[in-house]
This record gives C-alpha cells, sequence and structure tokens, in this order.
C-alpha cells in the first residue's frame, strides 16, 4: 500500500505544495493573499477526487452516495473561500484574514450539507449502547469547542451557540457513521480528516487569533484544508486495492469513543485552569460529570448484556456437552500429529473403550491393517487444505477383540486455534458392512456350493484379459495367456433319481469342496450350470492346467458319503488354454474338449464291458 501511495503523483504534489506553502506562510512571504489562494485549490481537489471515487462501481450504491453528496458540499466551501480570496486581493492585510459575511454562510451551508450526507447514511441504530456513545461523544464535543476553539475566534453569543450546535450534529453524524459498521470511508481515508481536526482544535486552542501570531495561525489553518483534500484520494486507493477490507470492514465488538472522549475533557482541564476556577472550569466539570455518567451507565449496560451472554453461553455449552455425551455416534479430535486429543463417551459404547483409555494413543493404532492405506489417503486428503472434509469406511478394533466398521467424516480444522485438530464423526456401520458383504457374495457366488457362479467367472476371465500395470505393449504382443477347465460330472441323473434330490445336492457340495481344494491361489473355481464346474487359471498354461485336473480326480476316487451310502462320483474334464481376450471362443474350446473326453470315457466302458 505505501509503496502504491509513493507513485501517486496527485499526492506527491500536494505534499510538495503542503511544505512550500506552509514554509511561506511561516515566514511571512504570500501572506494572507497565499493563505486564501490555496483554500479554494484545496476545496476543488475534494470536489474532484470525491467525484472520482462517487463514480467507482466497486462501491455499493449508499457508499457512492455518499461520496456524490459531499462533492455537492464541497462547492459550497469553493464558493465561500473564492469570495475571501478576492477580498485578500483586493484589501491585503491582516483584516482580511477574518472571513466575510459571504463566506461564513457558505462554510455553513457545506457544513450543514454535509453533516445531512452523514446523518441520513443508513445505518441500523437501535441498541441503548449507541444513544450512550453518541450522547458522550456529542456533549464531550459541544464542550471541548465552546471551551477551546468558538470563545478563541470571538464573535457573538449567537454565532459562538450556533458553531456549537453545528458540531454537536457534526460529532453525532461521525459517531453515527463510526459504530454502524457501514462507514462509507476506510481507515487510511479517515485518517487525514481526524489528523485535520486535531490540528485545528489545537491551534484554536493554544494561539490567539491576534496579529502577533498571524503567521502561525495561517500556517496551522491551511495544513487541515490540504489534509481534507487528500482525504478521497485515498479513498480511491484503498477501494482499487481493496474493495472488502475499505467498503464493508469488520465492525469491533466493542467502541473507544466514549473513553476518549473522556479522555479529551480530562486533558482539555489543564488548559482551562490556566485563568483560575472561572465559568469555563464550571462548565468543563459538568460536561465530565455528564459524561462520566453516560460511560458508566453504558459500561453497566454492558456488564449486564455480557453476564446474559455468559450465562446464555453456559446454556450452550451444558446442552452441547448433554448431546455429545449421549450421541450414539463418536465425536473426536486428532491433533496434526495423529494423536486423539478428544473422544466423546459413545467410544465405550461402540468399542468397548473408555475416553481415558484412548486419550493420547493414535488414531492408526486403533485401525485394521489391511484399512490403513484407506486411511492414509482420507489423512492425505484432510492435509491438503485447511477446511478439508473426506469421508471413508475403515475397520476400528473393539476391547473383546473384534473388529468394528465405522463411517467416519473428517473435517481438517487445524486452521482455527479453539479446536486445532481434526474434528471426526463416526457411527457404527459394522451390521450395514455385513449385509452388503452377505448381498455381494450372493450376488457373485453359487448359493448352494459357495464357489464363485457364472458372473463372477466371467468378470474373472474378462479381468484375466487385461494387461498387467506397465506392460500394455506386451499385451498387445498376445502375451496374455489363461488356461480353462471345464467340468462335467457323469451320470448325475442316475444320483438324484436313484437317492434323490438331496442326494444330488449333497454330491455336488463334496464335488464343489474337492475341486476348490485343487485350485492352487490365484485360481477360481466355479459353478456354471446344474452339475458343470469350471476353473479359471490366469497366467497359467495347459500342463498347469493338467495338474490340477489330476488332482481333482484323484480326489473324485474317493466315495462320497451320503445317507449312509457311499457313491462314486466320476467326472469329465476339458482343459485348454489360450488368449482370454477371446473368453468365448476359449470356452467353446474347452466345452468341446470336455465332451470329447465324456466320449472317450463312454467308448473306453463299453469296450471293456464287452
Amino acid at each position: 500500500m505505501i509503496g502504491h501511495l509513493r507513485r501517486d503523483r496527485a499526492l506527491l504534489a500536494i505534499a510538495a505544495a503542503a511544505v512550500v506553502v506552509v514554509g511561506c506562510l511561516l515566514t511571512g512571504a504570500g501572506g494572507v493573499r497565499l493563505f486564501w489562494t490555496v483554500l479554494p485549490v484545496s476545496d476543488l481537489l475534494i470536489w474532484v477526487f470525491a467525484r472520482r471515487v462517487a463514480a467507482m462501481p466497486q462501491l455499493p450504491g449508499e457508499a457512492r452516495r455518499f461520496w456524490r453528496q459531499a462533492s455537492n458540499a464541497a462547492v459550497f466551501f469553493v464558493a465561500g473561500d473564492l469570495s475571501q480570496t478576492v477580498v485578500a486581493w483586493t484589501h491585503p492585510g491582516p483584516a482580511a484574514a477574518v472571513p466575510n459575511s459571504f463566506q461564513a454562510v457558505a462554510i455553513l451551508a457545506g457544513a450543514g450539507w454535509l453533516i445531512w450526507v452523514m446523518l441520513s447514511h443508513p445505518a441500523p441504530l437501535t441498541t441503548p449502547r449507541f444513544w450512550l456513545d453518541a450522547g458522550s461523544v456529542m456533549i464531550g464535543a459541544v464542550v471541548l469547542i465552546w471551551l477551546l476553539l468558538l470563545p478563541q475566534a470571538g464573535g457573538s453569543p449567537v454565532a459562538l451557540l450556533l458553531g456549537t450546535v453545528i458540531i454537536a450534529f457534526a460529532a453525532f453524524a461521525a459517531v453515527k457513521l463510526v459504530l454502524s459498521g457501514n462507514a462509507p470511508l476506510s481507515v487510511l481515508a479517515a485518517a487525514p480528516m481526524v489528523a485535520a481536526a486535531v490540528i485545528q482544535g489545537f491551534v484554536g486552542s493554544l494561539v490567539p487569533a491576534d496579529g502577533r501570531h498571524l503567521r502561525l495561525l495561517l500556517a496551522a489553518q491551511v495544513l487541515p484544508a490540504l489534509l481534507l483534500a487528500v482525504a478521497p484520494r485515498l479513498q480511491e486507493h484503498s477501494v482499487r486495492l481493496d474493495q472488502r477490507r475499505s467498503t464493508q470492514r469488520t465492525r469491533r465488538p466493542y467502541s473507544l469513543l466514549p473513553y476518549t472522549t473522556l479522555a479529551g475533557l480530562f486533558a482539555a482541564l489543564p488548559v482551562v485552569l490556566r485563568d483560575g476556577l472561572g465559568p469555563d472550569v464550571w462548565l468543563l466539570l459538568g460536561g465530565l460529570a455528564a459524561t462520566t455518567v453516560l460511560v458508566v451507565t453504558r459500561q453497566l449496560l454492558a456488564f449486564r448484556e455480557n453476564a446474559a451472554l455468559l450465562a446464555e453461553l453456559g446454556a450452550q455449552q451444558e446442552r452441547f456437552r448433554s448431546l455429545l455425551a449421549h450421541s450414539t455416534d463418536i465425536t473426536s479430535v486428532v491433533d496434526a500429529a495423529g494423536a486423539l486429543t478428544y473422544v466423546t463417551p459413545a467410544t465405550e459404547r461402540l468399542l468397548g473403550k473408555s475416553p481415558a483409555a484412548v486419550l493420547g494413543t493414535t488414531v492408526m493404532s486403533h485401525v485394521h491393517p489391511d484399512d490403513l492405506p484407506v486411511f492414509a489417503a482420507a489423512m492425505d486428503t484432510l492435509r491438503a487444505a485447511p477446511n478439508a472434509s473426506v469421508s471413508y469406511q475403515v475397520r476400528y478394533a473393539h476391547a473383546d477383540g473384534s473388529w468394528r466398521w465405522l463411517d467416519v467424516v473428517s473435517r481438517n480444522l487445524l486452521h482455527l486455534p479453539s479446536v486445532g485438530g481434526y474434528v471426526s464423526n463416526a457411527r457404527d456401520a459394522t451390521q450395514a458392512r455385513l449385509l452388503q458383504d452377505e448381498l455381494r457374495h450372493q450376488a457373485t457366488h453359487d448359493g448352494l456350493t459357495g464357489l464363485a457362479n457364472r458372473a463372477l467367472f466371467d468378470a474373472r476371465l474378462a479381468a484375466a484379459a487385461a494387461p498387467p500395470a506397465g506392460d500394455t505393449a506386451g499385451h498387445k504382443a498376445g502375451n496374455t495367456v489363461a488356461a480353462v477347465l471345464l467340468v462335467d460330472l457323469d451320470d448325475f441323473k442316475m444320483i438324484n433319481d436313484t437317492h434323490g434330490h438331496h442326494a444330488g445336492d449333497a454330491v455336488l457340495v463334496a464335488v464343489a469342496e474337492r475341486l476348490a481344494a485343487s485350485v492352487p491361489a490365484g485360481g477360481t473355481a466355479a459353478r456354471i450350470g446344474g452339475d458343470e464346474f469350471a476353473v479359471l487359471l490366469p497366467g497359467s498354461g495347459a500342463r498347469a492346467a493338467e495338474a490340477v485336473a489330476r488332482r481333482f480326480l484323484d480326489l473324485l476316487d474317493v466315495p462320497v458319503p451320503v445317507q449312509g451310502h457311499r457313491l462314486l462320483v466320476r467326472a469329465s474334464v476339458g482343459v485348454v488354454d489360450g488368449d482370454p481376450e477371446a473368453a468365448e471362443a476359449l470356452l467353446r474350446r474347452a466345452d468341446a474338449r470336455m465332451y470329447a473326453v465324456k466320449r472317450e470315457t463312454r467308448l473306453a466302458q463299453m469296450s471293456s464291458s464287452s
């Protein structure tokens, strides 16, 4: 911001002009003529810069209206000061320093216009604290201006009273803008205005308005005029560089204005006492007493509001604590190192562990080893950005040695000092997960034998055709291979007809067990029809498949005990290998090979019987 302001040629020119003009006035060069020539120029700058701010589309409508009306008020200042400029050039001398009647009326009209603009600026004014603060500032402003500024300037009591009333309204309008939280100007723009008022106040109170101090008076009074010209220019920079901050500043939860007013009144006390104990002192003491009463009343009101707020916060905390204590979900806070810093009593109900037992332990120590990759991925997502959120499902250890599925929703609140961790809500999902797993198993497995069904077998066959990660070139070259075994029981219908379907089912279960025992890890045994079975061996050739077929047929040599009978079961096995991408062709070849084996077996049996 400072570097940006240093590059503003208008601000640099005003600063240079201020140095030159103040120096000339202090040395007596230019005198009254220079003073009254500079004032209309500064008023014109206020008009130009205010109009520029009013034309900025970034500002809300009420702020643009404020600056547009402020520029209209500057027109009165220009007209009044120009009239005095004419007087100063036509009738030079110390007497020209006193404003003429038209200039006084014009300045009064411009001030009234500006006060009306501030008073009409929209702002919520419904709290008793506002009126107490405004009353304190108005009383302090009236007393200070009456004692320190207006009497020093001279004039009739009516003029002094009118000036005091105007200043009181101006003080109220300023308080309204400051306390409303909807001020149309930024802190940067308000700073030179405050500085101008302070300089004007000190000069008016400390320097008598006589010919002996004319140079000092003129030099000190031209500086506030130039500072006021700078204010709208600074507002323009504030809007361009930081629109939200300059137009919608965060309102402080407290105000220092009443206490600043008291400080100002106490600071004025030594100045008033220098002339002895007179009416001015009693006026100041009366203002101090009234302001103190308002400030104390405001403070007592704040104490009562704070007490009510603390009671409400206590009730809310108790409700929140009760809700957490009786919630069926686990709410926890984990610090940046992964250690649990807070858990609710639901931990004992869901996991059989008391909160004291898990506090200080790491979350990872409670997660199932197989679910750690899922948990780590969730934590990586949380760490990515403040306020990041993630949902995941993992198994947590129960105190009895079992595992419970928990649905977890976590949010990264490390950036909040009041939290400083990852906040999670976990709900028991064990029954739902078991049901899902059961339904998924039923959808992909044979209900009688427990083997994979035709749908899962086809899915595994399609997966076998997919290339390994990073091996796309080899896959395209036709290097992927799989072996398939098709199994069909011989004379199974005779078992059903002779011993009944219950016996047939028992035989199918026994055959499935022996087939599964013959298949190596990575293979899939499936029941694809009534008495038809299949085996998929990804990455294996015909030799490995023949070995599986021999193991299975050897196991079938052992009779199956069914209802007091020992049934000898025979099967025909077709074995092929090839590219799993041509799945249909591979299955047709296996089917043809299986029926060829079945025919060969029958021919062999017929030959041996004859």
